[in-house]
């Protein structure tokens, strides 16, 4: 929790009108060992065929999310 959570809470709240939940149950990650040197927050896509082969996203999740990527980028870049 922090200022950098509260940052992608929020570019995700504009560019999909839902509030996401903090969670640390998506499994093991290299963000253990980051935290201690910076800001981490795993944050992206989630589907059924996620990791699995043929792994596929719809265009559309797709676009959403690289507003919000955007959106992230361009308000830690102010702050």
């Amino acid at each position: 929790p922090g200022p950098f959570s509260d940052l992608v809470r929020e570019a995700v709240k504009v560019e999909t009108g839902l509030s996401p939940e903090a969670s640390t149950t998506g499994g093991t990650s290299d963000a253990r060992f980051l935290r201690a040197l910076c800001p981490v927050i795993e944050f992206g896509l989630n589907n059924a065929t996620m990791h699995k082969r043929d792994e596929a996203v719809a265009i559309a999740d797709l676009d959403v999310l690289a507003r919000i990527y955007r959106r992230i980028a361009e308000a830690a870049l102010k702050g």
